[in-house]
Order: structure tokens, then sequence, then C-alpha cells
């Protein structure tokens, strides 16, 4: 496992290990941060049922559910690279349960309380039609949570968080969701009922 030293040119991506599957690792992260934005951004357009001519509704969470689940999926890659890479001591434990990372606990524990949530979050979208929508809205607002502690989580733990265009992509996703949130989209902190929810829904 090679070290790039401290005299990289100005620039430069420097690294604490070079090995193929810290690579993988860092591109499958910032893959996830990229899906997890683009769908926190259709949820909160979702929400106040949101729509034009050309992106109607079913479109929008559609586009939603499915990034969320890529997303997930690029996740697990994210962490199944960090496991296999024997650069950190990171074990399986240390995904899910927060802070007991013998590495970088804080950062860590930020990345598995994402991860659980987002498990969380996928679970009860995928049952929607089998549970109540008082119970699918209390567990959804884990998604204004679960964003920003993975934003954190890539920030804290990221050995290239220094590199300009990672600080410009994290920006990128923070100044997206906060354009969206600033601008009024959503409604008395209320989420509105999603499309093709079955009626009836107590209020």
């Amino acid at each position: 496992m090679s070290i790039l030293g401290a005299v990289a040119p100005p620039g430069a991506i420097v690294v604490n290990s070079a090995t193929p599957l810290w690579y993988l690792t860092r591109a499958t992260g910032l893959v996830a941060l990229v899906l997890l934005t683009a769908s926190m951004a259709l949820g909160l357009l979702s929400s106040v049922r949101y729509q034009r001519p050309a992106w109607p509704r079913f479109v929008i969470v559609g586009l939603h559910r499915n990034l969320s689940l890529l997303a997930l999926v690029f996740t697990g890659a994210h962490i199944a690279t960090t496991l296999a890479d024997s650069y950190a001591p990171i074990r399986l434990q240390d995904v899910l349960i927060p802070f007991i990372s013998a590495y970088r606990p804080l950062w860590l524990g930020l990345g598995a309380i994402a991860f659980d949530l987002m498990i969380a979050l996928t679970v009860t979208s995928l049952i929607r039609t089998r549970i109540s929508y008082r119970s699918w809205h209390l567990v959804h607002w884990g998604s204004y949570v679960c964003w920003p502690v993975a934003v954190l989580h890539g920030l804290g733990t990221g050995s290239d968080t220094r590199v300009r265009w990672v600080l410009l992509l994290t920006l990128a996703c923070v100044s997206v969701i906060a354009a969206l949130t600033g601008c009024g989209s959503l409604t008395a902190g209320r989420l509105a009922r999603p499309p093709g929810w079955p009626a009836p829904w107590p209020s």
C-alpha cells in the first residue's frame, strides 16, 4: 500500500491510500451523496405537489423512489469496499452501530446513522401501501436528518475532502437543498400526500 507524499503540487489529489479499493470507496461515496441529494430534492418537490407539464407528479415520485434505491445500492458498495480495504480498521458492526468504531468514531458514527436511516426510509417506502400515512410520515421525517448527517460524514471522514472539485461538488449538493428549502418548497413543515397513496387517509 503506497503513501502519496507531502510534496504533491498545488491542486493535486493527496490521499492516504492509493489502492483500487480506496478509489472505489471514495467514488461510490460521492456518487451516493449526489444520488441522495437528488432524491432529497425530488422528495421536497413531491412534498408540495410540485408539477409541470413535462414533469407530472408521478414522474417526480417515481424518480424519487428509484434514486433512493440507487443511492442505497451505491452506499452498500461504499460500505463493502470500505470493509474490504485493510487500510482502516472498520468492522461490520461499526457500519450499523454509531460511535463504536476505533477509527474516527464521530465521523464513522454519523455515517452509521445515515445508513440506518436510509434503510428505514427505503423499507417503509417499499411497504407504504401496508402502513398508515402517519407512520410513513413519521419515519420519513428522518430524511431531513439523513441527508445532512451523510454530508457531515463525507466532510469529516473523506481523505480527499480538501480537494477543490470534491468541495465544489459537496457545496453544489448543499446549495440545491438549501435553495429548495429557502424558496418555500416546504409548506408549514408538513408533507403532502404523495401521488398514488391509497385513500382514505386519517386526518
